[in-house]
């Protein structure tokens, strides 16, 4: 593949918005004397700049659109022009090498229409040759133009940038390298896979010189006919049933098949670090799909790819996928630094298969309050019994009063109502009763407002008007305590807590313990939004 030349501003790749900004600008004539360049390596911010010093040098401009044939043109593109020069500032980082060019630049051009001078990696230079650098943008000679390019653009001085039409290059998408890379491939007469072509776009990580570099490696080890596998070989890449066996074996919460896996990887010789990086794109990009869907662009496989990825991963929820993430994250240092680095990703392996599944606070909360919820199924949601007038459930009712409740966006009379002993159906009433000595929770449950709520949601979920009524349990003499026995008789209070079903559940989930028992200051419940 011979050398790449330089393009006019619409085949910068992924770098629409400069090519537009850079082409309206030459046709108002309304260029800067100074333009910085910023972003990611390889992404055209050099090539951007030999553009532009076409398009003020050609001879049928200045014009967006150089003919690359006249002299200073070809001359710009084989980078012998006497009048366009170039200065690599890692290299040449002292005060002495920014003087040389302010006296190159106090002469006018010796050809050409501008004298152009592109400063690379110009966050480079030292603090009194930036200084150097800031007199001269102060103060422009006529007909020259400074463009300065930067990976670092934060090292720059505001005082320099203050003084610059700056310019940010974007990442180039996966997508967009592959398309490209797939155009080269097609004039050059290469065959090769659009698979390979996505494999070596994420390899270049959003740089078009680093895709096409890898591209060439590729090249110079099979020809102009490309096989999957010689890609991989190439790239130490894993394959994809590799990476899909590992999947699964996550999702499935599979210790002994990850670990069977990984022990498949580092037969066939590959990189750990690069499989784990493979690991963790994966999942990210499972992840991104359950957000924005599999044809977001932000994703880095193809769609059809990550829907097959994501359909084996149904039983990780969105928080799972999350733990996972963390996880895979946490390993990389050890990877990098550690003498055994497998060691440490089986160990982190094992931990992601320990990891219990996720509960959503809802269905927990639901179970607690009768619901029935099986909290020990990592995926789906619980099944509830549509009721109707000929069937009203007493249990059912119960989870369908929560429902309407949460439906209203009232954190606060729905825990009141977890705090229930019974609620129950009883012809066209509806029955809220609290333990016994529980005055409090029935107090505020008789409150104006939340009575109102409360029996407008009891007729909702019993599907029919309702009579609401709420009541208190009696003691074991059969007699109501009142307030005075509740306040009075703490150690009542906790034994009657401690028998409830909700209660028992919450102690036996979370191996807790009751340690107090308080009313339920519902007070501030007048904030909440109706």
């Amino acid at each position: 593949m011979g050398p790449i030349r330089s393009p006019p501003f619409e085949s910068l790749i992924g770098q629409q918005h400069i090519a537009r900004t850079l082409r309206n600008a030459i046709e108002a004539d309304r260029l800067a004397h100074a333009y910085i360049f910023s972003g990611l390596r390889g992404t055209g911010k050099t090539s951007a700049a030999r553009i532009l010093a076409k398009c003020l040098n050609c001879e049928k401009g200045p014009t967006p659109d150089p003919c690359n044939q006249c002299i200073p043109c070809t001359e710009i593109t084989q980078g012998r022009s006497i009048d366009v020069l170039e200065m690599d500032a890692a290299s040449r980082t002292g005060v002495g090498d920014i003087r040389e060019l302010q006296e190159v630049v106090s002469y006018a051009p010796a050809r050409d229409r501008f004298k152009v001078l592109i400063i690379d990696e110009v966050h480079m230079l030292s603090k009194s040759a930036f200084n150097a650098l800031l007199k001269t943008l102060e103060e422009p000679p006529a007909r020259v133009v400074f463009i300065l390019a930067t990976t670092e653009i934060q090292k720059v001085l505001p005082t320099i940038l203050s003084r610059c039409q700056v310019f940010e290059f974007r990442r180039v998408t996966p997508r967009e390298l592959s398309t490209h890379l797939r155009s080269i491939c097609d004039s050059e007469g290469i065959t090769i896979s659009d698979e390979a072509l996505d494999r070596i776009a994420r390899a270049g990580e959003g740089s078009v010189r680093d895709s096409l570099s890898v591209l060439e490696r590729i090249l110079a080890f099979c020809g102009t006919e490309v096989e999957d596998e010689d890609v991989l070989q190439v790239l130490g890449a894993v394959r994809a049933e590799i990476l899909i066996r590992m999947v699964g074996a996550i999702a499935e919460r599979d210790a002994g098949e990850m670990l069977a896996t990984l022990d498949a990887v580092m037969d066939e010789g590959r990189d750990l670090l690069h499989f784990w990086s493979e690991l963790l794109a994966v999942f990210r990009d499972i992840l991104i799909t359950r957000v924005a869907g599999a044809d977001t662009e932000l994703l880095s496989r193809s769609p059809e790819e990550i829907r097959a990825l994501d359909k084996i991963t149904t039983a990780l929820s969105g928080e799972d996928l999350n733990r996972v993430l963390g996880l895979l994250v946490e390993l990389e240092p050890g990877l990098k630094s550690s003498s055994q680095p497998r060691f440490l990703f089986e160990s982190a392996l094992i931990r992601t298969a320990s990891l219990a599944a996720v509960v959503p606070i809802e269905r927990f909360l639901e179970s607690l309050s009768g619901g029935g919820g099986d909290l020990s199924s990592p995926s789906g949601e619980q099944k509830k019994k549509k009721l109707t007038r000929s069937e009203p459930a007493t249990a059912g009712f119960r989870a369908a009063l929560l429902a309407s409740i949460k439906k209203r966006s009232r954190p606060m009379i729905t825990a009141l109502i977890g705090h229930a002993s019974g609620v129950e159906l009883e012809g066209d009433q509806a029955i809220i009763r609290f333990p016994a000595g529980a005055e409090s929770f029935k107090t505020q449950a008789e409150r104006e407002e939340t009575l109102t709520l409360l029996k407008g949601c009891a007729s909702e979920a019993g599907g029919r008007p309702l009579v609401l009524r709420i009541e208190l349990e009696k003691d074991k003499n059969g007699r109501d305590p009142g307030p005075r026995r509740e306040a009075g008789n703490r150690r009542q209070l906790m034994e009657t807590a401690g028998s409830d079903p909700a209660v028992k559940h919450l102690l036996r989930e979370f191996g807790a313990q009751i340690v107090d028992i308080r009313p339920l200051d519902l007070e501030g419940s007048a904030e909440e939004t109706p």
